[in-house]
């Protein structure tokens, strides 16, 4: 077995059995995708050299990250020796963006052009920093201190080759964009982030999350969404839920929808990386929910296309288990998802 291209990392899965971490060195060989784990306990293989149930691209793998290997959901939390950390370091720099509140509006624009110039969202989330803490934002970015310290702010954390300076060509022009200089700089605009996370009443509100399978169209999907249907985006949060959160959240479809489907449906929302957005909008309230499901469409991409081809799903879903995105179907679950999704322990999140 070829050895010296595969790439090493170290990585985590929490045994919902025994609810406790389980350590894993996890192989990845870039020259066909295949995977192998060995438990770093025994050091024994756990999985031999085999392609996963779901392919995993190299863009996938970076610190904070989360995969999912034949049902496993692992985060990976760090490089396994030198040369994949050198390898990776790269290929994979980190950056940061902050997002003033009256600029949110065009989120969706400011992430699809991070996207389309191949960088990989690793986070993003809403933050509300408020004036509190105005003297510290004065002190780190003086500039845009007033406007971050009113409303609610939009935090990207972003990764890519050279992704600082792919920022710096994209908002060197504008002042819609707070972004990092260099890596030490993404990590301190990371930091000042922490810790302000917005919080929002649940009512005349519905859910959207963008899963796993759409996270790649994360910033069209946003661009859809609020440009070019007015709706409000009052908060988001990337996820990683385990099995057990995607069970507890699609509970209700258990009586409703065939056993087989609603499996699809947790296997595929607990498989990665996800973000949850909660959207209101000043007109009508009361069809709020019914809207958004005519904007996200049939369940069945397919049936979508045929259907309603510029609905979301129909643009961007691959099948009936990846189709893009979730909405509420009820009118009565769009607040009660909302909470569910905001509610839930910090430590899903993708970054720690």
């Amino acid at each position: 077995m070829r050895t010296e291209s595969r790439l090493g990392f170290q990585a985590v899965w929490v045994d919902p059995a025994q609810d406790f971490e389980r350590a894993f060195t996890l192989f990845y060989y870039p020259e066909d995708g295949d995977v192998e784990l060995i438990e770093d306990k025994r050091k024994k293989a756990f999985l031999r050299k085999c392609a996963p149930e779901t392919p995993i691209a190299l863009d996938e793998l970076f610190i904070g990250a989360t995969v999912t290997i034949w049902s496993r959901r692992l985060t990976v939390r760090g490089y396994a020796d030198e040369r994949t950390a050198t390898a990776m370091k790269t290929k994979r720099e980190e950056s940061f963006a902050l997002v003033s509140s009256e600029n949110v509006c065009r989120i969706g624009r400011i992430v699809h052009a991070m996207q389309e110039n191949g960088l990989t969202i690793a986070e993003m989330k809403t933050v509300a920093f408020g004036t509190s803490r105005l003297e510290e934002l004065e002190t780190a970015l003086p500039r845009n201190a007033r406007a971050l310290a009113s409303g609610t702010s939009c935090a990207i954390r972003a990764i890519g080759c050279e992704a600082n300076a792919i920022l710096a060509r994209l908002f060197a022009h504008t002042n819609d964009v707070v972004r990092s200089m260099d890596e030490e700089h993404a990590r301190a605009l990371g930091e000042l982030a922490t810790g302000s996370s917005s919080k929002s009443p649940t009512e005349h509100s519905s859910l959207v999350v963008v899963k796993p399978s759409g996270m790649a169209h994360l910033g069209a999907i946003l661009d859809f969404l609020c440009e070019k249907k007015g709706l409000d985006l009052i908060q988001a949060r990337t996820l990683a839920l385990t099995r057990l959160e995607a069970e507890a959240f699609y509970a209700v479809y258990v009586d409703v929808l065939d056993k087989e489907e609603v499996k699809m449906m947790i296997d595929e929302l607990s498989c990665g990386a996800c973000v949850a957005l909660q959207l209101s909008r000043l007109r009508s309230p009361e069809t709020l929910v019914d809207d958004i499901r005519e904007i996200v469409g049939p369940r069945d991409p397919e049936i979508a296309r045929v259907l309603r081809p510029e609905s979301l799903r129909a643009r961007f879903g691959e099948d009936k288990q990846r189709n893009a995105v979730h909405c509420a179907d009820l009118t009565e679950d769009g607040e009660l998802e909302v909470d569910f999704m905001f509610n839930l322990p910090r430590r899903t999140s993708v970054v720690a």
